[in-house]
């Protein structure tokens, strides 16, 4: 099987390509046109083609799903710290959906996010929602995979949370009982590669790790990945939005957004969980898995 995957060098794109060569598939790897995104590639040989693109650029997709089977579709912004929602998670699906048509794709594997919604309040779910309403409607065959948060080495959420570690008392938005399923990066990507081979799997599905776990459960579990260890102080999150613009004026990436804290009243838990069911994946733990958090990022 032929398969593209855009955002190839990116989190999810890596370990999805590596599982897509490891089944023997031929593989077509739309990357950024930012320089060094090859060298983000896992691995190359004969049967992976690497192409440079930009979703926000319809003319720079032409062409890139001519005589391919199936699109896995990863690139999305989860803030608008660097690019805007609607030219990324909307436009962009748009632009990836035409070309896809034009050249006749058979499949497209849609990676959304838990809680999308057209209509939802949250900027971030609001245009996720939309980019996915772009591919159910598109007339293509499809599968849309919606995970809670995402885990593995490399990951953009564990770091940004070791990096609260650096208080001597962390702060806690709220009651530290907001809510998560996270899921191993490689769990995903397994899922994206049987959703792009098993042509029974359809529609829209819920993804979750193996277990529940809360915020104040995530920043535990962050403390034994690094080794470090910290009182705790839960602060109302009206009082931590002050904080959050002040970094968001005086640094280039904070490590965190007013949007994001609003988004801790969302439940992150799947309410269904697909992964095992429909998949096949039997999603790995999550406690004790935060271990990479004490090698340097390369």
């Amino acid at each position: 099987m032929r398969v593209a995957v855009t955002g190839a060098n990116g989190f999810v794109g890596r370990h999805a390509i590596a599982r897509l060569l490891l089944a023997r598939h031929d593989v077509r790897a739309l990357i950024s046109e930012r320089p060094g995104a090859e060298k983000e590639l896992p691995g190359a040989g004969d049967r992976m083609d690497v192409r440079r693109v930009d979703v926000r650029k319809p003319e720079s997709l032409r062409g890139v799903f001519d005589g391919i089977d199936a699109v896995i579709h990863t690139v999305a912004v989860p803030t608008e710290r660097k690019q805007r929602f609607a030219d990324v998670n909307v436009a962009g699906v748009a632009h990836v959906v035409a070309e896809a048509r034009r050249a006749g794709v058979g499949r497209i594997v849609h990676l959304g996010a838990l809680r999308a919604d057209p209509a939802s309040p949250y900027p971030y779910l609001r245009s996720k929602g939309e980019g996915e309403a772009l591919v159910t409607g598109s007339g293509i065959a499809h599968v849309v995979l919606q995970p809670s948060l995402l885990f593995g080495e490399g990951d953009d959420f564990f770091p940004r949370l070791a990096f609260s570690l650096l208080f001597p008392v962390v702060p806690v938005p709220g009651d530290g009982k907001a809510r998560f399923q996270p899921v191993h990066v490689d769990d995903i990507a397994q899922a994206l590669v049987a959703a792009a081979e098993r042509r029974e799997i359809s529609g829209v599905h819920e993804l979750g790790g193996a277990e529940p776990v809360t915020y104040d459960e995530m920043l535990a579990e962050t403390m034994r990945g690094t080794g470090k260890r910290r009182a705790t102080l839960h602060v109302p999150v009206p009082l931590m939005k002050p904080p959050a613009v002040v970094m968001g004026v005086f640094m280039a990436d904070p490590p965190v957004t007013v949007a994001q804290l609003d988004l801790l009243a969302v439940d992150n838990t799947p309410r269904e969980n697909a992964i095992e069911r429909v998949f096949g994946v039997r999603p790995r733990a999550f406690r004790g898995a935060l271990d990479y958090l004490r090698r340097p990022r390369g």
